[in-house]
């Protein structure tokens, strides 16, 4: 299940959110398991990869567990990978 959130994301929001993958934007999610354990992911396309029904392919890069990494560092992450991603054309162009 797959969940966007509104605004901006707060510990105290962390603290409510229910099992699953709740997007934050730009392809950074926080995952929740059922264990209650969190992490941090950047979901991207790599080289524009596509399955059988052309749809792209996205995969997930983790970036941390969400108790040792903040949403700041997470957040300059992702950004860091998606420009890596850019300059050796490894995302697909809109």
């Amino acid at each position: 299940m797959l969940a966007y959130l509104n605004g901006k994301l707060t510990l105290k929001l962390m603290e409510n959110l229910g099992v699953g993958h709740h997007g934050y934007g730009g392809g950074l999610y926080v995952v929740f398991g059922p264990s209650g354990a969190r992490r941090w992911i950047l979901r991207m396309t790599v080289k524009g990869q596509r399955n059988r029904m052309e749809a792209l392919i996205c995969t997930d890069f983790g970036l941390g567990g969400a108790d040792i990494v903040t949403l700041q560092h997470s957040d300059w992450c992702a950004a860091e990978w998606l420009v890596w991603a850019d300059i050796n054309n490894q995302r697909p162009k809109s």
